[in-house]
């Protein structure tokens, strides 16, 4: 009975482990895709607005998801056809219990061109 016990505390610990490695692999993606999802809707928004009004907006938006980053991190360019492209190159990691494995650099860029519609 101690015996079997036992393996189930280790196989416990061991998933756990193991569930603590794939959430902490997982993580820098995911924040990679949320992180563009806001550089989507940024870029729709800057082609009916200002480069200013859209970095503005994109300030606010990093605020509400949590991002710590600022509008100035980020390139805005805007042409004449009122086409934004937004890019941003950034760190992260993949750490475990405080300890980093590894340091990864992602580069998000997000583009919308302005759709007229015509009746």
């Amino acid at each position: 009975m101690e015996d079997e016990m036992k393996g189930y505390i280790k196989f416990f610990i061991v998933f756990f482990i193991l569930w603590c490695a794939f959430l902490s692999t997982a993580r820098p993606y995911w924040n990679k895709y949320w992180l563009e999802l806001q550089l989507e809707a940024a870029s729709v928004y800057g082609t009916k607005n200002s480069i200013e009004d859209t970095r503005n907006f994109l300030s606010d938006k990093m605020a509400d998801e949590g991002f710590t980053f600022k509008g100035d991190d980020f390139l805005i360019e805007k042409d004449e056809n009122n086409t934004v492209s937004i890019k941003i190159t950034y760190a992260d990691e993949i750490s475990i219990f405080g300890l980093t494995l590894k340091e990864l650099k992602f580069t998000a860029e997000k583009s919308s061109y302005e759709v007229k519609k015509y009746y």
